[in-house]
């Protein structure tokens, strides 16, 4: 019985034990913005279909999720990712169109978000905030927590060729990181 009232009391004092070490961890958990921006330049040049009408336009960037220094710094120790908002903001554009069937995507070998557009007028200073329809922020979370650089692309037609417009993407998130982990 002695042996057993030891046993009993070593398990209750290894489990305090244990459990104090983690709610001190989670103590030192930081948090942090982590926001990236890329700018795509897009040229819209004629279609070579037969019977083409419209415009066409493909463009990618790659971002690096540590180009953020502090995303860098707790490289090792992040926990978790929190997409806080994903937009674009129409930079320029010359002459005015109306992009039709176009995809703005971020992606990497794992995952994918992908937001389409009809018929979308292209003006400057019109902010495009990119929503969480189909899952789409929390394939950004994953990709980010892959840290490894990603692609960020925009392809589709306008109703117009021979045009410019730029976009920049923005993606501002909060991340979690422990520096004992």
């Amino acid at each position: 019985m002695k042996n057993l009232t030891k046993l009993f009391l070593g398990l209750l004092l290894g489990g305090i034990i244990f459990t104090g070490c983690k709610e001190a961890s989670e103590l030192v958990d930081v948090k942090f913005s982590a926001d990236y921006e890329t700018e795509l330049n897009v040229t819209v040049v004629p279609s070579t279909g037969a019977r083409a009408v419209n415009g066409v336009f493909s463009v990618t960037e790659t971002i690096d999720p540590s180009s953020d220094s502090d995303f860098a710094k707790y490289f090792d120790r992040i926990k978790g990712v929190d997409i806080e908002e994903v937009s674009g903001l129409i930079l320029s554009v010359e002459p005015n169109i109306t992009l039709s069937s176009t995809f703005i995507s971020i992606y990497n070998d794992a995952d994918t978000a992908t937001w389409e557009y009809d018929s979308l007028p292209i003006i400057v200073g019109t902010v495009l905030t990119l929503d969480n329809d189909n899952g789409q922020l929390d394939a950004i979370e994953l990709i980010l927590l892959e840290k490894k650089p990603f692609t960020v692309a925009i392809n589709g037609q306008a109703d117009e060729d021979n045009a410019e417009f730029d976009v920049k993407l923005t993606i501002n998130s909060t991340v979690l990181a422990n520096p004992l982990d």
